[in-house]
């Protein structure tokens, strides 16, 4: 007799919802007459995939970060409103390592194309949801972890869904767990500093920040954030300003011409020296992605390793494809070329040659002095855009760091 197999359905009715498979018996006699595992055939509206591997990284505040991308897509018919996103450890999903529910749901599910915040996925849509976490010691990184979504019908949950679905009618959300992944050891590339002298901003850092680490394109077939721990670094002088003058001067900007150093051994991939300073206040409307970086250096450190340099002053790069260069070597001055509003040196790591197409990934540079940090990037906008002296803010680890990673805002000295 043919059976129908929507007919045997495996659910586990939580408090509030279900998890829920469709198939048979979990064990079958195989052909060599043992017991093997059957595949379950779980039902899942949502379709869940990391746009990358969370590599965990050692922040400036003496914990262990993890950033990274769930990209979901919904594969029904019906909207469906995303109640929460937890993080779990994957052999023990008792350990929560972070939650995103109620208002925190919205601002980090963007919905693409667009970039628009929601906490629904209608019928055929795909979003990314970003994920940040930290853990307070080495110790405490989960090996692998998994994700638990839990979501329902707006106004409720259709009888005949949940009827199709062998659920009692009076389930008010479905629970889904997907996305499992390693996370890979805590070994970002230790590295110099790209810069030297005091009073280094580093704006737009990990791993809260939105214009770097949720910069999420469509290159070459896949989406990609190749600036996910990416630092904007301007300077301050001694009243703690970012220019004094004509804003619209780029030389008025006191990072302006400051040596760009290379932060270690390795060979020069690409470097461009062509595009000229674009007048600071605004970006420029338009530019073609071949020109956002404008003038740049693409420099390969060894073991998937690429340091990239963007916005150099015309004329300044000293380097050129097939170089080899050595830690600390002067390789080009801070400009404002490219896709920038004020001169700036855009530095991150990624882990391939292609500027826009590579991952992001994270790294440590091995001594800096860290004095304090700004209160926001929205006061650091301010400061920018108004030439006011922006206020520092005490940290609860001043001093010299090694080996880890200024976070968003912090202000650093690095050695002459």
């Amino acid at each position: 007799m043919r059976q129908n197999i929507f007919g045997i359905i495996i659910f586990c009715a939580l408090i509030t919802g279900a998890v829920f498979h469709i198939g048979g018996c979990n064990k079958s006699n195989g052909s060599g007459g043992g017991m093997v595992e059957s595949i379950q055939n779980e039902f899942t509206p949502i379709i869940v995939s990391l746009v990358t591997e969370p590599h965990p990284v050692l922040g400036s505040d003496g914990k262990y970060h993890l950033t990274y991308e769930l990209q979901l897509t919904n594969a029904n018919s019906f909207t469906w409103l995303i109640n929460s996103i937890e993080v779990l450890n994957a052999e023990n999903h008792d350990q929560i390592f972070a939650l995103f529910s109620g208002d925190t749901v919205t601002p980090n599910n963007q919905i693409i194309p667009g970039r628009i915040p929601s906490d629904t996925l209608a019928r055929s849509e795909t979003s990314v949801f970003f994920i940040t976490f930290s853990v307070d010691k080495f110790d405490d990184i989960p090996e692998r972890i998994t994700h638990r979504l839990k979501i329902t019908v707006p106004g409720g949950i259709p009888e005949g869904f949940l009827s199709f679905l062998s659920l009692p009618p009076d389930t008010q959300e479905l629970v889904q767990l997907e996305g499992e992944t390693k996370v890979p050891s805590a070994n970002a590339i230790v590295m110099g500093p790209p810069l030297k002298g005091k009073k280094w901003v580093a704006a737009d850092g990990c791993c809260t920040s939105e214009r770097h680490v949720r910069a999420v394109m469509p290159i070459n077939g896949k989406l990609v954030i190749s600036q996910r721990f990416a630092i904007d670094w301007e300077q301050l002088d001694d009243q703690n300003r970012i220019y004094v003058g004509d804003p619209l001067d780029v030389t008025n900007y006191f990072c302006y011409r400051e040596e760009i150093l290379a932060v270690g051994e390795g060979r020069v991939v690409t470097a461009v020296d062509k595009y000229e300073d674009q007048i600071p206040g605004e970006l420029p409307p338009l530019i073609p992605l071949e020109e956002a970086d404008g003038n740049f250096v693409v420099i390969d450190l060894g073991g998937g390793n690429f340091a990239f340099y963007a916005h150099m002053i015309k004329g300044s790069v000293t380097v050129k494809a097939g170089d080899f260069v050595t830690r600390g070597q002067v390789i080009g001055l801070v400009g404002n070329t490219g896709n920038t509003s004020a001169p700036h040196l855009h530095f991150h790591m990624m882990s391939g040659p292609s500027t826009f197409g590579s991952n992001g990934i994270p790294y440590m540079i091995y001594e800096y002095d860290l004095i304090g940090k700004a209160k926001s990037i929205e006061a650091f906008d301010d400061a920018e855009i108004n030439g006011t002296p922006l206020e520092i803010f005490p940290v609860n680890s001043p001093g010299i760091h090694k080996d880890d990673l200024p976070l968003d805002v912090r202000i650093v000295n690095f050695p002459e």
